[in-house]
């Protein structure tokens, strides 16, 4: 057996015992919906994303943007995961909405970008890139498949787990839907990610400010993006806080 391949299965079975024994613990978590377990490693997540930006390819047809790309190397420059392939697609679709998806892939609907400024999509973008680096997306992968079926993923034995996990996403499912936590997480790494890029963090409060507008003035478009987040008052309120204090 190739010395790599046996490595990286030696160490998926060495993970596999570990979820033997924290098994309890995260089935408390998640009923409690706070899990922050992780048994995959960041060179698996990476793996995984490009497998999902093929598939994603296929279901989306995404493209990619030259500013959209610009912001997104720009503030991923800032993080601890800027050593990393990050990509950055727009998806043709009116509704507001954005989401990252695991192996460093940030996606964002053209109906968004044509209704908020140039520093509000920084903002979108910097909140997606902070879910990517605190690396939410395979910490719900974890807390809802396991390592055992990733690791078939992985490893190449069960693809049919990348076309589920890939129409999850496409469907708003459960790998999109991060926790309060998670999203005000996100938060504070984006306001504080696009503030070190040079953008004007008040990006981030102009943006939660409009999303609350378009959620009263006009509620179809605005659906799916407050199916998948928490209350934006409370997100408001917080950045309003960190960005007052930079």
């Amino acid at each position: 057996m190739n010395r790599s391949v046996f490595q990286r299965e030696s160490g998926l079975l060495m993970r596999l015992l570990l979820l033997l024994h924290v098994g309890l613990l995260v089935a408390g978590c998640a009923a409690l919906g706070t899990s922050g377990i992780n048994l995959i490693s960041v060179e698996e997540e990476w793996e995984l994303g490009e497998q999902f930006e093929a598939e994603l390819a296929e279901e989306l047809d995404p493209y990619k943007d030259p500013m959209i790309t610009e912001m997104g190397q720009r503030i991923v420059a800032e993080t601890r995961k800027a050593d990393l392939p990050w990509r950055f697609y727009v998806v043709e679709d009116e509704s507001i909405n954005a989401f990252n998806v695991p192996g460093g892939l940030v996606y964002v609907h053209s109906g968004l970008i044509e209704q908020v400024s140039d520093e509000e999509v920084a903002a979108v973008i910097g909140h997606e890139i902070g879910h990517g680096v605190a690396r939410h997306g395979t910490q719900r992968m974890t807390q809802q498949y396991g390592l055992a079926i990733i690791a078939g993923a992985v490893l190449g034995e069960d693809p049919g787990v990348i076309s589920e996990i890939v129409a999850q996403i496409v469907a708003g499912g459960a790998i999109s839907q991060f926790s309060q936590s998670q999203e005000f997480g996100a938060d504070e790494l984006g306001v504080r990610f696009m503030h070190d890029a040079g953008y004007d963090a008040n990006g981030m409060v102009a943006l939660l400010e409009r999303f609350i507008d378009m959620r009263d003035t006009d509620p179809g478009r605005m659906q799916q993006f407050f199916a998948t987040h928490p209350s934006a008052e409370e997100r408001l309120q917080r950045v309003r806080q960190q960005v007052d204090g930079l």
